[in-house]
């Protein structure tokens, strides 16, 4: 009678997971991810049953992540391709450690929102990464470049060199066209540069017809969303509602009117309402 087969040996822990880190995450990035958790679980301010072996974790993770020689070699030991961040825009179902932090210097620099916002929609890491970094360094005045800088490096890992490409490959994702954004990255990993951003944004066009709705969508959106100094863009409205499968119906003798929006109809008074009509109405699908 042959013996059992020995158990496989447990699996090589995955230290960005235990961090809730991006493979690609920046040493600052790792550290303050560190500090936060090592702040929520360390065993004389957490009383959970496992909170001395999730420090340990903690400990073994950051000590892996912080010496380049041993990173390489843990990224050697996971294998294979990591699912791109871009494409990746699942929630954590953990405590968020850095919440408090980041609720006081958004209370201070509220600009640092919609930074994040944007970053979020791109991509869960990214938007962590940013949030990370800059309450480390505390450079709050510096949230723009930061922002910029990190979301052109996250284009150029996903997109290529060709800088032309990256307001549309950003579009594609803004507008959660996933799997055209996927295929401009294959597009880009075949042919480099020799091919233009128009002759892509074509390609993806006849492959993915509905990206050409969705990219203008988010476009008018944002437009509409961001003029909040000067008055209504009615063609922009329109369109946008149109887009959306909804119409403006204007009132003949006076400035207000009622848009039909699923299964709403909203009365607006003028344009201004109208906005904020639409800006709150299509807040989920467009923004």
């Amino acid at each position: 009678m042959s013996n059992p087969p020995p158990p496989a040996p447990p699996a090589a822990p995955d230290h960005y997971q235990t961090l809730g880190l991006a493979r690609h995450a920046e040493p600052a990035v790792v550290k303050a991810a560190y500090r936060a958790m090592a702040s929520l679980y360390h065993p004389d301010r957490n009383p959970a049953p496992d909170a001395i072996d999730r420090i340990q974790r903690i400990n073994a993770a950051h000590d892996v992540l912080s010496d380049p020689v041993r990173r390489r070699a843990h990224d050697a030991t996971l294998g294979g391709e990591h699912p791109p961040a871009a494409f990746d825009h699942s929630d954590g179902d953990g405590p968020d450690p850095l919440a408090e932090r980041w609720q006081i210097a958004a209370g201070f620099f509220p600009e640092i929102r919609r930074h994040h916002a944007r970053l979020e929609r791109l991509s869960h890491h990214l938007a962590d990464d940013f949030r990370l970094y800059l309450l480390h360094h505390q450079d709050y005045a510096g949230a723009e470049a930061l922002a910029t800088r990190l979301r052109t490096e996250f284009l150029g890992r996903h997109f290529g060199t060709d800088e032309a490409l990256y307001p549309y490959a950003e579009q594609l994702l803004l507008a959660r066209e996933i799997e055209a954004a996927r295929f401009v990255g294959r597009i880009v990993s075949v042919l480099g540069r020799s091919v233009t951003a128009d002759s892509v944004r074509e390609k993806v066009a006849q492959r993915y017809p509905r990206t050409v709705a969705s990219v203008r969508k988010r476009a008018l959106y944002s437009q509409i969303e961001q003029a909040t100094d000067a008055p209504p863009d009615r063609e922009a409205i329109t369109e946008l509602v149109g887009l959306c499968g909804g119409v403006v119906q204007r009132a003949l003798l006076r400035a207000g009117g009622m848009l039909r929006l699923g299964m709403h109809d909203l009365k607006f008074e003028d344009d201004a309402e109208l906005r904020q009509l639409v800006v709150r109405r299509l807040a989920a699908e467009c923004g």
